[in-house]
């Protein structure tokens, strides 16, 4: 595998599990600065649904091109 191919491989890892880390940061704040409004509960699980969705696609994408390796 040449450097250029590795190098694209981890940007796109990287690049998923720092979304990942964005959208659970986002939604936990949102969730404990809470002002009691059913918006920001729906809002702060949103985000930490959408964290774990990017988690589940690097986990995926980074098996693929292992198995694929």
């Amino acid at each position: 595998m040449n450097g250029q191919t590795l190098m694209g491989k981890l940007t796109v890892a990287s690049s998923l599990i720092g979304l990942a880390f964005g959208f659970l940061l986002l939604g936990i704040l949102i969730l404990s600065n809470q002002t009691g409004e059913g918006i920001s509960v729906l809002a702060g699980a949103t985000g930490i649904l959408l964290g774990t969705a990017f988690f589940m696609l690097a986990f995926s994408y980074w098996r693929q091109q292992t198995l694929k390796s």
